[in-house]
């Protein structure tokens, strides 16, 4: 399935050998993963933020943030006018939230009063297993939001 031998697989298994990066990328297809999941995952990194970077070319394509092996994600389009507040109750332990705002200016405030302004082209990503709100300041907002939710038991 994975174009990898058996005998390849079991040097590896039994610690005798060191993979190539072209059989670590067999592996991650056969498996339908991302090479990068093989690694390990971003456990650790939240809270995560990242401020916009300016374009320097005609096009950019960055990757923001990789959610982990073990997880199930939902993408959201969350909109809201100027004034609306959106409070959110603890989600399970395990739950992170990402969002990406694309237009219009959201003040993120956790359960420990902690308060992060988040501007166009701005992602933050965080634990959600806590108390939160999504703040519309004064103009109206769009951004992404993807919820991830740990499979693992």
């Amino acid at each position: 399935m994975s174009g990898v031998s058996k005998a390849a697989l079991s040097q590896l298994e039994s610690g005798n050998s060191n993979p190539r990066i072209d059989t670590l990328d067999a592996i991650a297809i056969a498996l339908r993963l991302p090479l990068g999941d093989l690694f390990g995952s971003n456990n650790e990194r939240y809270p995560y933020l990242e401020k916009k970077i300016p374009m320097k070319d005609t096009y950019s394509q960055v990757m923001k943030f990789r959610i982990g092996l073990g997880s199930v994600a939902e993408i959201w389009h969350l909109q809201m006018n100027p004034g609306v507040i959106i409070s959110s109750p603890a989600h399970t332990v395990g739950t992170h939230e990402h969002i990406m705002i694309h237009d219009g200016v959201l003040m993120l405030r956790l359960s420990n009063d902690e308060s992060v302004i988040l501007n166009p082209g701005d992602f933050y990503a965080f634990s959600g297993d806590v108390i939160h709100s999504y703040i519309c300041i004064d103009v109206a907002v769009s951004a992404t939001v993807v919820m991830s939710y740990s499979i693992q038991s």
